[in-house]
């Protein structure tokens, strides 16, 4: 005769891990009424195991928020969803781990941004541009002739840039000029 569905279950995992799994011959075990046969001992670990998303992050060396991105683009299969939470078999998480591709670990396969590498990035720093100095010239001859302004209406639309960055180029123009000691 099976146990009463409200009967309290020992739990078969320790740690603080939320829920309880149990394995099938603990659930049949349970289901007819007989003693549960104890976990697996701490440490041994099964291909069929299940990891929730922290554990398989902790394997993976990454964080449980990258685990729920690789799940929802395939990097790793979607999972099992039980009680409302997410969680793999270890032996996908292994096989994941021996794959070549791995995101995870990009010192392994010389993925993702290398420091001081001129083909990802530039180096940062201030630097004047052409546009820039071009549009210092302009002011400075536009003071010269006491003639019209120079607006960043009209560096957005010789530029093809947006206003506000033609306003920014107005301002780098003066900045430079006061930097070199020309005024603006």
């Amino acid at each position: 005769m099976a146990p009463a569905p409200r009967q309290r279950l020992p739990r078969t995992r320790t740690g603080g891990q939320p829920g309880r799994l149990y394995d099938q011959a603990q659930a049949r075990a349970f289901l007819k009424g007989r003693p549960i046969p104890s976990a697996p001992p701490a440490g041994e670990r099964h291909p069929d195991d299940l990891l929730s998303t922290d554990e398989v992050a902790a394997a993976l060396g990454t964080d449980a928020s990258t685990v729920r991105a690789y799940a929802s683009t395939g990097y790793l299969p979607h999972g099992t969803e039980l009680h409302g939470r997410r969680y793999w078999p270890r032996h996908v998480v292994q096989a994941r781990i021996d794959a070549g591709d791995q995101r995870h670990h990009p010192e392994r396969t010389g993925a993702g941004r290398q420091p001081g590498n001129p083909r990802i990035a530039a180096p940062r720093g201030r630097r004047t541009e052409a546009p820039v100095q071009e549009a210092a010239a302009e002011l400075a001859r536009a003071e010269g002739e006491d003639s019209a302004a120079l607006t960043a209406a009209e560096l957005a639309q010789r530029y093809a840039v947006s206003r506000r960055t033609g306003e920014r180029l107005l301002s780098a123009a003066r900045e430079y000029l006061q930097q070199s000691g020309r005024g603006a």
